[in-house]
């Protein structure tokens, strides 16, 4: 094991970093160390690849801003003053020196909820969330934990004094000493799941919007919600929920209001060195319970006339959303209509980048884009306010975001699906999918059942521990 401690600047920036003996270090032993510490985790679970390189864990974050209802404060105006004022380019973190390419360097947790959406379109009135959890908020980030996946390497980012370095080895040295924590039984109920009649008649309403012309696409969602003991930990969730569905966007975030528990596997958007990307999720099959039926579901999705149709229109509309914060002439495809293969599902996914405008920040930048046209619709805003009407119910943290925001401007942040909120003894999700005008109302309900289903397996392995 490698240690190595490096003042990068001036400015009192260090590094430090650890090369990793085996594969069984585990981020998520820092938030059991102490969660109050370590209260929020981005990982990339699915390995092995660029985009699911790097997981983060978030030291002592400082919540600056906070939206506590749509009529609160205009949050991304603020978010982008704060920002500017603390503004630190890349140059100025390094100094000339040889620079380590990692994704955060200090600056900004952000959470996103959906109806957040509201700041953006004023025009819209939708269902408050029926959530504690603020609409939004942004915490100010001096230092983090940075593991390298590819690397196996573990790194210590801080923003002030060597002594925040050190106090973050101290916790190393704790969580490499600690003895296994025993399982214990878990008690886990269903207590309210919307009907599969309620969720086909609204999806044919859906259909009836498209025949009269009002939109092309929507992407309705359904609820399920369980009680469960209070002891049980966010942690005991998460490592399940990662164990069934492993994917490149997750996450644990936990305040006093609430926890939200994430295996997404969908980015909103990334901003690196001015470049912005956006990578749209739209059609699904289940995995096959052989290696032959899983092949045979996987080529019949992309070849599917009405998948590919309902994604190429998603990918337009994504690209005439970061088109909005892009040079023009910029907005490339560079992927288009490829499979990603989850634990229980198959994607079709693509890839849209462009370079941006001069001068572009981050509060405009999420403007243009959030919430994401897959888990919403096309066009958007007319979606947004009929699926509103639809599904009654705010959703809160789904289908909103979480992410980081660099000193540098660099960004990325997820869509929260394939996820659980948490408050107190109660749990709830939503799954959804997307309506055109040839769907299947009863094919569209399996298709949410699929989705909810690695979530569901997590809960039900819960039990029995």
């Amino acid at each position: 094991m490698k240690t190595e401690i490096n003042e990068l600047s001036g400015k009192g920036f260090y590094i430090n970093f650890i090369k990793i003996d085996d594969n069984k270090f585990d981020l998520l032993d820092f938030f059991d160390l102490d969660p109050k510490k370590y209260p929020f985790l981005l990982e990339s679970v699915a390995k092995g690849n660029e985009r699911a390189r790097f997981s983060i864990l978030f030291n002592k974050p400082n919540i600056i801003l906070k939206k506590i209802n749509e009529n609160s404060i205009s949050f991304l105006d603020a978010l982008d003053k704060q920002i500017e004022k603390n503004k630190i380019t890349q140059e100025d973190i390094f100094m000339g020196k040889k620079k380590i390419e990692l994704p955060f360097v200090g600056g900004w947790f952000v959470y996103l909820g959906y109806e957040l959406v509201m700041e953006i379109e004023t025009s819209l009135t939708l269902p408050s969330s029926p959530f504690q959890i603020p609409t939004a908020f942004a915490a100010r980030v001096s230092s983090a934990i940075i593991y390298d996946n590819l690397e196996n390497t573990l790194y210590f980012i801080t923003e002030g004094s060597k002594d925040t370095a050190k106090d973050m080895l101290s916790d190393f040295e704790k969580i490499n000493k600690k003895f296994p924590k025993k399982s214990l039984k878990r008690k886990i109920e269903v207590t309210k799941k919307g009907t599969d009649k309620q969720h086909q008649d609204d999806i044919r309403k859906c259909i009836e919007f498209i025949f009269q012309g009002e939109i092309f696409q929507a992407n309705l969602s359904r609820l399920w919600e369980f009680k469960i003991e209070k002891h049980l930990l966010d942690s005991d969730i998460y490592r399940e929920l990662r164990k069934t569905n492993p994917s490149p966007f997750s996450g644990l975030l936990m305040l006093e209001e609430g926890s939200i528990i994430s295996s997404s596997p969908e980015r909103l958007v990334s901003v690196k060195k001015n470049i912005i990307e956006t990578r749209p999720i739209a059609g699904t099959r289940p995995r096959g319970k052989t290696g032959i039926t899983d092949v045979e579901l996987s080529r019949e999705l992309i070849s599917s006339v009405k998948e590919r149709a309902e994604h190429l229109m998603l990918v337009d509309l994504e690209r005439n959303d970061i088109a909005r914060v892009c040079e023009a002439g910029s907005v490339k495809v560079d992927e288009m209509m490829v499979v990603e293969s989850y634990s229980h599902v198959h994607h079709i996914v693509s890839n849209i980048k462009g370079k941006l405008k001069e001068g572009i920040k981050p509060g405009k930048i999420i403007s243009a884009v959030f919430p994401g046209g897959t888990i919403t619709g096309c066009p958007k805003v007319k979606c947004i306010e009929i699926l509103g009407d639809l599904e009654k119910i705010g959703r809160g943290p789904y289908t909103g975001s979480f992410g980081y925001i660099n000193h540098n401007g660099n960004l990325d942040l997820n869509i929260l699906i394939r996820t659980l909120v948490r408050e107190e003894n109660k749990l709830s999700l939503r799954a959804g999918g997307g309506i055109v005008a040839d769907s299947v109302p009863e094919k569209e309900t399996l298709e949410t059942e699929a989705k909810a289903n690695a979530m569901l397996k997590a809960l039900q392995n819960l039990r029995f521990k």
